[in-house]
């Protein structure tokens, strides 16, 4: 088993950045933290379902680790940035979406990886 590891990090702090690159201009513009609570969950599920099909794309098995792994690392990364605030629930369940949304995206690779070897 040979885990993509440059692939992993990088897809993580990508999935990342894109959710800040949402959140700030919300958190700054008058009512943006309500709209920000409504979008966050299903952004962090999108964001890590892309960077675990990235990630996992070019393996050539453990898809589904790969992914998962995407979204464990994102959302490390995501308590360091937010280690001393107290955060809503909201985000708590985000946290584990991302853990759902990046193994989602590794087993959607493993599908396309399996369907191109078996296609004629």
């Amino acid at each position: 088993m040979r885990l993509r590891w440059w692939r992993i990090a990088i897809a993580a702090i990508l999935a990342e950045v894109a959710l800040i690159i949402v959140a700030i201009p919300l958190n700054l513009s008058p009512g943006g933290r309500t709209v920000l609570l409504y979008i966050v969950l299903p952004v962090c599920l999108i964001a890590t379902y892309l960077g675990g099909w990235w990630a996992a794309r070019r393996a050539s098995d453990h898809f589904v680790l790969h992914g998962l792994l995407v979204g464990l690392l994102a959302a490390l990364i995501y308590e360091a940035l937010t280690l001393k605030l107290s955060l809503p629930l909201i985000y708590v369940i985000a946290n584990a979406l991302k853990l759902v949304g990046g193994a989602a995206g590794g087993f959607a690779a493993g599908r396309a990886a399996h369907a191109t070897q078996r296609a004629p």
